[in-house]
């Protein structure tokens, strides 16, 4: 399976199973509902550990994306020529 497909289905997952669980608590209490809330929880865990497995791990807080401009475009300084 795609990759972006199976990170796509777990976040809207817990998405969908967060959802549920908001309206079945005020239709329920807590007692009958926590089924929902665990599937939301294995849902993000699972996303978790899918994209640590597939080893993207982003830029870390506190550091700076580095540049992907080009590079070496300094200007070029004046110089004296001599003439002969």
């Amino acid at each position: 399976m795609n990759p972006k497909l199976i990170k796509t289905l777990l976040i809207a997952g817990a998405i969908g199973f967060f959802i549920m669980w908001v309206l079945e608590l005020q239709r329920t209490d807590m007692k009958n509902s926590y089924w929902l809330i665990l599937l939301c929880i294995t849902c993000l865990l699972s996303f978790q550990y899918y994209r640590i497995k597939r080893g993207e791990t982003g830029v870390p807080t506190g550091e700076k994306p580095k540049d992907t401009g080009t590079t070496g475009t300094k200007k070029a300084s004046p110089t004296k020529r001599k003439r002969k």
